[in-house]
């Protein structure tokens, strides 16, 4: 069945690049002449939303937060989310679009055309080869979060191969919300994997629908210490993991 979808496959999944790239394209001189001015990073995150949900609207995915908290406040957190696809990113803006947040990302999406302008300008770029390189991203990180900025970090650091199933956490996420004294906000998401798998980058899964999103309650990190850290880690870990096991068991325990 796979191999009479797969031309549909492939030409959805150049048509969600093409979307994607001619969006961002249209809007670069605008982000652009608006990131020269760190003053304008709220205005920058408000047109980001904007533009996430021109994307996914054009691209047919739409997203469905399931349950979240009745009355969340706006933060600052740190944001922890299952990383399963390429789409994850685009759509924390509209799971959470009156949280100002910044990414951390791996230091590679600078040489990414047209996103980089974001990483060198607002976002948060990390080389963890380099020490420095890393502890300079931290720093800047600690700041945005006494800013007041949510900082959004995907735990497993990076995408894992075998989708929806959760790699291990590494622990930089725990270790900086426990200094910034800010809770985490664990997010599940659902369904990324179907509707944007990436890899491998031309016939993965792909497809329009319906991108089911889980916003816990916050974890509080009220007078943890570094001790902590371990049993913090695995808390998030668990209440992310919960609801992947109840929507993609059988997929998962085939891996």
């Amino acid at each position: 069945m796979r191999y009479l979808l797969l031309p549909f496959i492939v030409l959805y999944r150049v048509y969600f690049a093409i979307i994607f790239f001619v969006v961002l394209t249209i809007l670069y001189p605008v982000f652009w002449l608006m990131l020269l001015n760190d003053k304008n990073f709220e205005k920058v995150f408000r047109l980001k939303v904007w533009t996430s949900r021109i994307i996914l609207f054009l691209d047919f995915i739409y997203v469905n937060r399931i349950e979240m908290p009745k009355d969340l406040p706006k933060g600052p957190y740190v944001i922890c989310s299952n990383h399963s696809s390429y789409l994850d990113i685009i759509q924390m803006y509209p799971i959470l679009p009156q949280t100002k947040f910044m990414f951390i990302g791996k230091a590679e999406l600078l040489r990414w055309p047209v996103i980089n302008i974001f990483f060198k300008k607002m976002d948060i770029g990390v080389n963890r080869e380099k020490r420095h390189s890393a502890m300079r991203s931290i720093i800047r990180a600690k700041q945005e979060l006494k800013n007041g900025w949510s900082i959004v970090i995907y735990p497993e650091g990076g995408i894992p191969h075998d989708t929806p199933k959760l790699n291990p956490f590494k622990s930089g996420a725990f270790k900086l919300a426990i200094e910034g004294e800010v809770p985490i906000l664990p997010i599940t998401l659902i369904d990324t994997w179907k509707l944007f798998d990436a890899d491998p980058p031309l016939t993965a899964n792909a497809r329009p629908g319906i991108s089911r999103v889980i916003i816990h309650e916050p974890i509080s990190t009220k007078g943890l210490e570094k001790k902590d850290l371990v049993n913090l880690r695995q808390q998030t870990f668990d209440v992310i993991n919960g609801p992947l096991m109840k929507y993609n068991k059988e997929v998962i325990e085939k891996l």
